[in-house]
């Protein structure tokens, strides 16, 4: 019979042959181990480390990748972001700035007792009234240079105005009062009741240089007599120039940041093609969707050809509540190129240090087994000097040095592991007994409810220090053994001594110090607060009319950090000043103490002899310094 086109017999030719097939590769995969076994030692190695000696590498080299992309990606697209919120609060700043120059010309009834004479066409004083208005909008342009031209528009289409670039009231190039009757503008401005934002427009003359300009218009209305309607509006004409200078810093070759307002016109960008063209179609009126700005964003930097054959990503964020959207456009892949070329460097140095290896291994194999008996029979005659012996199982060279290296030691490891464990609980335990006295929990929540109560009731002092007190419990309490920037501590004493001045009326003064040099050294948190503490509650009031603390931190000589804390108190008595000179931290018990004991022990503790304390004390005050080393500290996570 016939099946699928062949014979039966013809079939069972076939499976015989698949199954010798199969037969041989089984015996040759166990002929290959065969062989492999009856290797010796040094040859074994030198097969593995020929199968081997790539595979790390690869797999290194891989990971390696796609770890320190994602890296690189996160970071990236992180400061990108932080780059949009720069660019969108200049951004926002930018407007408000004109946003607060408008509402100060409509605020001001100079300006509106100018415009009266104006509207009603009071020929004893339209021209006095329309001379005073352009000297009045010539100063504003004056400091306001970014201001191409201010324009007041009556009721009846008298148009005022400053040109900064003719530099004239009677020559425009910025307004066209033809141009305003014809468009509605005053019905546009009354129907909207809010600031008017025109898209970029270049604006240009003969024998003038041309400018791209955007209009910002707003409703002048009478407080006097605002029933009788408007009373025109005040017209800006802003230098695009301007807004594109607040956000061009963030701009790279792999960074585009333009704006766009809520008509999808763009209305600012960097690029050297000076087009503003609408990317998206929107009425104008709702706001702009995520997916509709990339999508246009995207299209925009196709057409100005500024990524080719990047991997585009697009962020953007609104200001002034949608009226205008920054956008970022980034190239992911203009920070990977270069790590690329890094990573097919270490391809290339570890392919070239595993074919060296392999080359090394052929050379010195032979003598890896000459080599292994001595120490073998010496290890063994180690092994048996012990009380007891435990049978190992094998005969493989390596495995038997590896079994006696092991249990040497595991048992070396876990003796110095008992010895540093037992030093690092005692000195921990000191270390955490003496900080939990200084470092007091408070509860934050209970501060914010009453931070909140405050700010509800207008009470910004009482809020601005309850801010700085739970600012100080957290710096104090988190971490509280931890290494800072001496940046850091002092901005600490600084909320400390905030409080303090409001809780003595500011009764005293401090002043900090520290040179420029010291500031990225690192410290001991809380070395500083506890001897302005002690001034402030033992040293005040003093002799003199105004009790001073004064804080100087400096480099010394010897590569130490000199910190002195000089106070004009009535000072100590010697044998007090004497005991704290020769304070033995060993010895003398610290519990209760918040003060200078607990410092100079955990100063000794911390730095050990490096770390030095001297004080001086008289009728004129008290003086203590602190000698600790300046070394770039890391403080341990372990």
């Amino acid at each position: 019979m016939w099946k699928d086109g062949r014979p039966d017999g013809r079939r069972e030719v076939d499976r015989q042959r698949k199954g010798r097939r199969s037969m041989k590769k089984k015996l040759g995969s166990l002929q290959i181990v065969k062989k492999y076994r009856s290797l010796g030692l040094a040859r074994r190695m030198l097969v593995w480390m020929l199968a081997l000696s790539l595979l790390p590498i690869l797999i290194i080299v891989m990971i390696s990748y796609s770890l320190n992309s994602n890296v690189m990606n996160q970071q990236t697209g992180r400061l990108v972001q932080a780059n949009l919120e720069q660019s969108a609060s200049s951004v926002e700043n930018f407007w408000n700035t004109y946003d607060r120059l408008i509402q100060g010309i409509y605020t001001d009834t100079t300006y509106m007792n100018l415009l009266q004479p104006i509207n009603r066409w009071d020929s004893s004083e339209y021209q006095e009234s329309v001379h005073q208005l352009e000297i009045e909008l010539e100063h504003l342009i004056y400091s306001n240079p970014e201001i191409l031209g201010i324009a007041i528009l009556g009721s009846h289409y008298d148009c005022c105005f400053y040109d900064s670039i003719t530099k004239s009231g009677q020559e425009s190039i910025c307004f066209n009062e033809t141009e305003f009757r014809s468009s509605g503008l005053l019905e546009l401005v009354r129907e909207k009741q809010e600031t008017i934002y025109s898209g970029t427009i270049r604006r240009s003359a003969p024998g003038y240089d041309s400018y791209d300009c955007f209009y910002i218009l707003h409703q002048l209305v009478d407080f006097d007599s605002y029933q009788d309607g408007l009373a025109g509006c005040i017209i800006l004409c802003v230098d695009e120039a301007a807004l594109r200078q607040v956000y061009q810093d963030t701009v790279t070759e792999s960074n585009l940041t333009f704006v766009v307002n809520r008509a999808g016109e763009v209305i600012s960008h960097p690029l050297e093609n000076r087009i503003y063209p609408s990317i998206v179609e929107t009425d104008g009126e709702e706001n702009l969707t995520e997916e509709q700005l990339s999508r246009a964003a995207l299209e925009f930097v196709d057409q100005a050809g500024y990524f080719p054959r990047g991997e585009l990503q697009v962020s953007s964020r609104q200001v002034m509540d949608g009226q205008f959207y920054v956008v970022n456009v980034y190239d992911r892949n203009d920070g990977l190129s270069e790590f690329r070329q890094i990573a097919a460097i270490i391809f290339c140095i570890g392919l070239i240090a595993a074919l060296s290896c392999i080359f090394f291994a052929i050379q010195y194999s032979s003598d890896v087994d000459k080599s292994v008996q001595p120490i073998l029979k010496a290890m063994d005659e180690a092994d048996a000097a012990e009380a007891s012996s435990i049978r190992e199982e094998g005969d493989d060279e390596f495995i038997r040095i590896s079994r006696h290296f092991n249990r040497m030691m595991q048992r070396l490891t876990h003796s110095r592991q008992q010895e540093k464990e037992a030093m690092l609980r005692e000195k921990n335990a000191e270390i955490k007994s003496l900080e939990a006295q200084i470092n007091p929990h408070f509860i934050y929540n209970t501060l914010d409810t009453i931070n909140w109560m405050a700010l509800n009731r207008e009470e910004y002092a009482i809020s601005k220090m309850l801010t700085s007190l739970a600012s100080i419990l957290r710096y104090s309490i988190h971490r509280s053994n931890a290494i800072v920037e001496i940046s850091e501590e002092l901005e600490y004493l600084k909320k400390y001594v905030y409080l303090q001045q409001q809780r003595f009326d500011y009764s005293f003064l401090c002043t900090v110090e520290a040179d420029e040099e010291v500031r990225g050294f690192r410290i001991h948190k809380m070395l500083i607060q506890p001897f302005l503490e002690n001034t402030l509650v033992h040293g005040f009031p003093g002799n003199s009319e105004m009790d001073e603390v004064n804080v100087r931190l400096q480099k010394d000589q010897g590569e130490r950090i000199r910190i002195e804390i000089r106070d004009n108190g009535r000072g100590m008595p010697p044998e007090q000043v004497e005991y704290f000179n020769h304070f033995d931290y060993r010895r003398s018990s610290v519990e209760g103490s918040i003060g200078v004991r607990n410092v100079i022990t955990r100063l000794k503790l911390y730095y050990g002899e490096q770390g030095e304390f001297h004080m001086e004390s008289g009728e004129q005050g008290t003086t203590v310094t602190l000698w600790i080393p300046c070394g770039q500290e890391q403080e341990s996570e372990e």
